[in-house]
């Protein structure tokens, strides 16, 4: 009956009579993760998705996690409630195997291994580009899985700025400012946000403050030259009491005083020249920081409760020189260097560095505006364990009367072992060699009816040797540490469906299917779902009002513990725009904003044990100017 009643209620929401409006198009992107110069997209043989600036203002999203929830692929995964510890993990590679870039700027910890997406600002993105598959040729160590790129919106024309106030349930507070232009040779943009919620336990409150900036100047001789600042700070309280060993039980054992911060700071400088049409040459000089502390006193009341603190501060500093070679239209090659050095500190307990040069190769060829190739190397030697080669390839073909475009794309990967795989004192393994894999897809892409249908299938397949598997008793770890004797494997399909089905009405269906198996204990990897289907419709029903919905539905998944599994759901959202003032002096347009997230009060947890936020509604005006 609750099924039946959800189907209902779905097929309500999707199936509202549609009224005309504008018509708008789709123009495939330029894509500058995929390669090491833009690219159009129809010209790249990977696996690629490319969220915009329009899906943030389109969608409502308070977090950068919300936003990929709709790529075909990935999965997200929140522990609890908004602000929480949030990660991704794309084809079964988990967040450890895949790497996060701001502006092309490494932001995964040294230490931890992974990057906390709630540590990452929704603000000022022009747009967040995933390219699905291993791309440690481009991007070295821990882009196994794949590479997410957030790009930071570059100021233009005159002065333009926009006030957003919104509020909600769960004593939900969300503010952003935000302000761009451009004046004579110079550029800028810059935000600063907030964001709070009280959660839905005691001690499940979060606080998040964000800023944001670029600033450029264009130069002679097509030169130019950018600085960009992102810093997130934020505060949460850790509500669940972990359980270990065994598994974490799904309803929560609730710790009341447990709290967690973390403040995160990336700079750029970028500098860009192409004095002639065959040589252009690109410099970057970059930063992150990240400072995470953790306290969990002793319960009141309770005896025998151990109180735990750890503060893990990590640098990396880095420098990259690129230089592409344009013989005509037909031939780009490039070669790169780059240095960075990577420090990890837990205070108190060990500290670590490392220094890694890279050199690095891609060629791309184009044949007849139909056939682009694309191949290269990159070689890392790191000072902790020596050095690793990795290749790939990439073919698309495009069909142009039909179209149709076929691709496909190989390559090699590793993850580098942590600074706490290594050296955390007597559960660390100093020995240990990165993970390795050796991942190929293949897939074809159709427009139809004159291009307001676009469909695409891919297949792909990942093989991981050498994983760090836990825990073994060793000399460096006589109560267990991390070894190199795991391997497994990844395959599946990803189908992709958009489709203008009126002028006012886009519609589109995802779905994913992954299959995974721990070669060694014969088990799924843990946390991977093998069913994802992400369904949505958006519609103009007039010229003011904006509405959509989105669906999302996970099947179970197995925990890392016996024939334990968290259960799949399906969730709902919806929202919309309606624009209450169209000019006004100086006034550009007053909007309206709602988002409803869990419209159906599903009861589910993305992480076993850490439920999610029932029905949360967050309704409020966004002003521009």
């Amino acid at each position: 009956m609750r099924i039946a009643s959800k189907v209902l209620v779905l097929t309500w929401l999707l199936a509202a009579p549609p009224v005309a409006a504008q018509e708008t198009k789709v123009v495939d992107p330029v894509v500058v993760t995929a390669t090491t110069v833009p690219t159009p997209a129809t010209q790249l043989g990977v696996a690629l998705s490319v969220i915009t600036e329009s899906d943030f203002k389109t969608y409502h999203y308070a977090t950068v996690d919300e936003a990929m929830r709709n790529v075909p692929g990935v999965d997200i995964r929140r522990s609890g409630s908004l602000g929480k510890t949030s990660s991704i993990s794309i084809r079964g590679a988990n967040s450890n195997q895949v790497q996060v870039l701001v502006d092309g700027v490494r932001v995964k910890s040294p230490t931890l291994g992974q990057v906390d997406l709630s540590d990452l600002s929704p603000d000022l993105i022009e747009r967040i580009e995933i390219i699905r598959g291993s791309q440690s040729a481009l991007y070295g160590a821990d882009a196994m899985g794949g590479v997410v790129n957030i790009i930071t919106k570059k100021g233009q024309g005159p002065f333009q700025a926009s006030v957003q106030q919104e509020a909600g349930n769960y004593g939900t507070l969300q503010s952003r400012v935000q302000a761009s232009g451009a004046w004579k040779i110079f550029d800028y943009s810059f935000s600063a946000s907030h964001l709070e919620s009280n959660g839905q336990f005691q001690n499940d409150g979060s606080n998040i403050n964000a800023l944001n900036g670029r600033f450029g100047v264009s130069l002679p001789f097509d030169s130019s030259l950018a600085f960009i600042i992102r810093y997130n700070k934020s505060d949460t309280g850790v509500p669940v009491k972990g359980v270990f060993p065994g598994p974490q039980p799904i309803d929560p054992v609730i710790n009341p005083n447990a709290k967690q911060q973390s403040e995160t700071t990336v700079m750029l400088l970028e500098a860009k020249t192409r004095p002639v049409t065959w040589w252009e040459s690109t410099a970057r000089v970059s930063r992150y920081q990240n400072n995470v502390g953790f306290q969990d006193p002793a319960d009141p009341g309770v005896d025998f409760d151990f109180p735990t603190f750890s503060q893990i501060n990590v640098e990396r500093r880095e420098v990259e020189w690129l230089n592409s070679i344009h013989a005509g239209p037909w031939s780009t090659s490039t070669v790169g260097i780059g240095y960075r050095h990577e420090d990890g500190e837990n205070k108190g307990v060990f500290r670590a560095a490392r220094h890694v040069p890279s050199l690095f190769f891609e060629q791309q060829l184009r044949f007849f505006d139909r056939l682009f190739l694309t191949g290269g190397f990159r070689h890392e030697d790191d000072s902790v364990f020596g050095s690793s080669l990795t290749k790939r390839g990439s073919l698309a073909f495009l069909i142009k009367e039909t179209g149709t475009r076929i691709r496909g794309s190989a390559g090699t990967g590793f993850r580098a072992p942590t600074f706490n795989d290594l050296f955390f004192p007597d559960f660390g393994n100093p020995d240990l060699q990165p993970e390795r894999s050796m991942s190929w897809d293949a897939g074809v892409d159709q427009k139809l009816w004159q291009g307001r249908i676009r469909l695409g299938l891919t297949y792909f397949h990942n093989d991981f040797t050498n994983l760090i598997t836990c825990c073994v008793s060793i000399p460096t770890a006589p109560f267990g540490g991390p070894v190199n004797v795991g391997a497994a494997r990844s395959v599946g399909v990803e189908f992709t469906s958009e489709a203008d089905i009126l002028p006012n009405l886009v519609g589109y269906v995802n779905y994913t299917f992954t299959d995974t198996k721990n070669l060694v204990t014969g088990r799924w990897l843990p946390r991977e779902p093998q069913h994802r289907w992400n369904i949505g419709l958006t519609w103009e029903p007039i010229r003011r009002l904006s509405l959509f919905t989105q669906v999302y539905v996970v099947t179970q998944q197995w925990e890392t513990f016996g024939e334990v599994y968290n259960s799949g759901y399906t969730r709902v959202d919806m929202g919309g725009t309606y624009r209450v003032l169209e000019k006004y002096n100086w006034v550009q347009g007053l909007d309206l904003i709602v988002r409803v997230q869990n419209l159906l009060n599903e009861g589910y947890a993305e992480v076993r044990g850490f439920p999610a936020l029932g029905t949360n509604v967050l309704v409020g005006l966004r002003v521009g100017f």
